[in-house]
Parts: C-alpha cells; structure tokens; sequence
C-alpha cells in the first residue's frame, strides 16, 4: 500500500491558540473520512508530520494548503512510501 508523508517546520505563528482548534478539526474531519492515517506534532510546536492514506501528489498537495496553518509553515517536504510490511 502506498501512503504520502507530509513533514511540515512551522514558523512563528501569532495567536496560533486560536488556529489550532481549526487545524485540529480539518485533520480529524480528514482522518473521520480516511484520507488521513496518522497525525504527529513534533515537540515544542516546531510542526506536525501527516501520514495520508492518498496516494495523489496533487490532491494532498490541495489538501495540505487548506490548512489554517498552512501560512506560517516554512517548510514542507513530501514523501511518496511504499509499504513493505
């Protein structure tokens, strides 16, 4: 089965206590529909690591930029995985 991971590095965010109750609810409206597999947040709020269960580069591409805190983030990498076992 293959699955895309999204490894994001979030910048300064002001405020971000009030946008993340939005973010939350995007990724688990995402994982209630199974698009999403699996949430991270990395230690002290440096940003999250999603693993999707869509295998389209463009569709979680879309995806990924519909997040609220898709503004502040400096960094987002890609990955396509294959699974082995």
């Amino acid at each position: 089965m293959n699955t895309i991971l999204v490894n994001s590095t979030l910048g300064k965010v002001e405020h971000i206590e009030e946008i993340l109750p939005r973010e939350f609810a995007v990724v688990t409206k995402w994982k209630e529909e199974g698009i999403l597999a699996h949430l991270f947040i990395k230690e002290a709020a440096g940003g999250a690591v999603l693993v999707f269960n869509e295998t389209d580069l463009a569709k979680v591409q879309a995806l990924v930029s519909q997040l609220p805190l898709f503004p502040h983030f400096e960094k987002t990498e890609y990955t396509l995985l294959e699974k082995q076992f």
